[in-house]
């Protein structure tokens, strides 16, 4: 089977601001963009590894209409946890924006925004699920292991700066280290040489003697 192109969609019952969210995401550089008037028509589209990047909804003044537009934001996190969901409280209700983000929503904006701040929004969140996509797929490229991956995000979180066993133990397992435990050894030497493969000399895991590890190097993880 092929794999579907990704898309981005724009469900919203009025068709002119449909239309211009639309206009929005295109200018935004995403190619494909389907527009929907109703949930009922946007849920057709989602299934689980569906490739869907960004979504745009309208929330009604309507409670009903409303309930059915927040079940769909739930839906498509559940099947496209890495879309980028935005939602227009039409109604501007006093708990608009607390519904959107408990759905799932990455933002909310009320009815009388202005358009700039849309545009501004919805680019700083494109651009960090594109960035939050590249590392997850050097990760993928890497070969970690989830033990592995764990340890070398807490390398990187402290980069340049030497992690002692006994902090990699309390924040990889939740327990302690002790004198003579070889566990890390193990588990830095497959990093240090999946790192070699991919990077070469350009981002390292050093074994600072009787102190800990250092992850050195400027490449981006």
């Amino acid at each position: 089977m092929s794999q579907r192109a990704s898309f981005a969609v724009v469900v919203e019952r009025d068709t002119a601001q449909r239309n211009a969210w639309s206009e929005l995401l295109e200018r935004s550089g995403l190619r494909r963009v389907l527009r929907r008037a109703r949930p009922a028509e946007a849920r057709d589209l989602m299934v689980p590894g569906v490739p869907l990047t960004a979504m745009i909804v309208g929330l009604s003044a309507h409670l009903p209409r409303d309930d059915d537009m927040l079940g769909l934001i739930v839906g498509v996190r559940r099947h496209a946890p890495d879309a980028v969901i935005l939602a227009v409280d039409h109604g501007n209700r006093p708990r608009g924006a607390a519904e959107i983000f408990a759905a799932g929503a990455d933002d909310a904006l009320r009815a009388d925004h202005d358009p700039s701040e849309m545009r501004a929004r919805l680019s700083v969140r494109l651009q960090r699920a594109t960035l939050a996509g590249q590392r997850a797929a050097r990760l993928v490229q890497l070969g970690l292991t989830p033990l592995e991956e764990h340890i070398l995000a807490c390398l990187n979180a402290r980069r340049g700066q030497i992690v002692s066993r006994a902090e990699l133990a309390a924040e990889v397992t939740g327990g302690e280290w002790s004198y003579g435990d070889r566990r890390f050894d193990v588990h830095i030497a497959r990093i240090r040489k999946k790192l070699a493969e991919q990077y070469g000399s350009t981002l390292r895991v050093r074994t600072i003697r009787a102190q800990g590890y250092v992850l050195e190097g400027d490449a981006p993880l």
